[in-house]
């Protein structure tokens, strides 16, 4: 008997350590969509206390200057096939961010939150393209359409699509950029979601309303 209860027991500890760093998904709705940022706290999220917090109903990151390279908020969950819509704002224009999908977490030194894969980027130049952060870099820098960022730090809407090996960015209604990455040994199936704040900082990144639906693979 003490046998078969240390072996549960043990079965019970491994289980939960695989399962340790995953945040269990709030309810979807009536209408399928599904919750991330309840607009209070930082819950089922992971980053530097530093940089994220949360001011006014919305996810505010923001230091003078950043040290140890890109940080990421991280929402500890891994997703395969979904829409992902989240509204924004680059205070002033200023800065770079972005939002990363299907990608993993790792460590760069004392760096505990850094992330890389897919990244649906923020920043002039940059915003509506799709970067693989850590890996192959800008994989689609050329618009399918060409995106209007609302000025006066008006909130912009990102909706991401990531269905089997296709990928598609809107940035407010406008389809900026899609991908079918049939890539054997680097396309990603399924991973995290974050928000990156980028190094060296001095700068603010705002983003709200952040939801999910997940689809059926095609």
């Amino acid at each position: 008997m003490k046998i078969i209860t240390t072996l549960a027991l043990a079965t019970v500890l491994c289980n939960t350590s695989l399962h340790a760093d995953h945040h269990e998904l709030p309810k979807a709705g009536k209408d399928g969509w599904i919750t991330l940022f309840n607009g209070k706290d930082l819950t089922g999220w992971d980053g530097n206390p530093e940089v994220w917090s949360v001011v006014d109903g919305y996810i505010s990151g923001k230091i003078d200057k950043l040290v140890g390279g890109n940080t990421f908020l991280v929402y500890k969950h891994p997703l395969a096939n979904y829409v992902l819509e989240a509204e924004w704002i680059l205070v002033d224009g200023k800065g770079n961010s972005g939002i990363q999908y299907r990608s993993k977490q790792s460590v760069r030194g004392e760096n505990k939150w850094v992330v890389k894969g897919y990244q649906a980027d923020i920043g002039n130049g940059w915003f509506g393209k799709l970067y693989e952060e850590g890996g192959r870099g800008l994989l689609v820098g050329k618009y399918k359409n060409t995106p209007e960022i609302k000025k006066e730090n008006g909130w912009n809407t990102y909706k991401i699509t990531a269905n089997g090996t296709k990928l598609s960015q809107e940035i407010n209604g406008v389809v900026t950029i899609e991908l079918d990455d049939k890539d054997p040994k680097k396309a990603a199936k399924e991973g995290i979601i974050a928000l990156q704040y980028h190094s060296p900082g001095g700068f603010e990144v705002r983003y709200r309303k952040i939801r999910i639906k997940l689809l059926k693979k095609k």
